[in-house]
């Protein structure tokens, strides 16, 4: 017989392996659905920044529209220049194209002060990403 079977023996039990594999498999699974949510946050959060910078972009040309009128008006953006008309059809850049856009102008109670509301959001989708609120004076009171 041996002598070297007396001693301790070395090593992991078959029960020892499955259970530590089980566990490393929990553990991956759940990190991979933490990867998953964190990319879709990131596409969420390019949406809205993107939102946000062209609600700036309208509420500008309403602020440079030396008539601006009371009313709603909706529009879309689009990724060329040469298609853009700044009434309806406003340029964005390449990333623009999914979103659109509404202004609204009401009264107050100064004749030469507009209140404007400017909404984005994505097409076909009745969600507000962005909203912006601002007073603006106009030439001439209606």
């Amino acid at each position: 017989m041996s002598a070297r079977r007396s001693g301790c023996q070395r090593g992991f039990t078959l029960l020892e392996v499955l259970v530590a594999t089980a566990i490393l498999g929990v553990a991956v699974v759940t990190l991979l659905g933490l990867h998953a949510r964190s990319l879709g946050l990131v596409g969420e959060a390019e949406n809205l920044t993107i939102a946000g910078t062209l609600a700036a972009d309208v509420l500008s040309l309403a602020r440079i529209d030396p008539a601006l009128e009371e009313g709603l008006v909706r529009g879309r953006f689009v990724a060329r220049k040469r298609d853009a008309d700044d009434k309806t059809a406003v340029y964005g850049g390449a990333l623009c194209e999914r979103f659109v856009w509404s202004r609204e102008v009401l009264p107050t109670a100064l004749p030469t002060l507009r209140q404007v509301r400017v909404r984005v959001g994505l097409g076909g989708d009745d969600h507000v990403l962005a909203e912006l609120w601002a007073a603006l004076r106009v030439t001439g009171g209606s």
